[in-house]
């Protein structure tokens, strides 16, 4: 009898919770700046808002991959550990603007600056 009476109560917190959750919005568009030996490629990228941007490490020296240098996207900063080839940090742009980041690991060093500028 207990049964029958869980069922339904089980159905309903169901129904009034819409359902199954998917969680938040995935990215609406995705891009790739690549690092390499001699910095990002490409260096500046110009993205729409909610884009994921992933910084992939092809090259074979350790990169600190990203660390922004002034604004820091809503979607967060990712301020990658110390990265090897074939692994990557992302974030997502939400808010419009210009975003500067570097490589902590080659700071100063030309190519490992760039700049996401990301509109609407």
């Amino acid at each position: 009898m207990r049964v029958r009476l869980v069922l339904p109560l089980v159905a309903i917190a169901i129904a009034a919770c819409g359902g199954s959750s998917t969680g938040p919005n995935p990215p609406a568009h995705t891009a790739t700046i690549n690092v390499t030996d001699t910095g990002f490629s490409p260096e500046s990228l110009d993205v729409q808002l909610n884009t994921l941007v992933t910084w992939s490490v092809t090259g074979g020296s350790m990169h600190h991959v990203v660390r922004f240098t002034g604004n820091v996207p809503s979607g967060g900063n990712p301020n990658s550990s110390d990265l090897t080839a074939g692994h990557s940090a992302s974030t997502t742009f939400l808010q419009a603007g210009t975003y500067h980041y570097d490589d902590s690991l080659h700071t100063g060093v030309s190519g490992f600056t760039g700049l996401v500028y990301a509109h609407p």
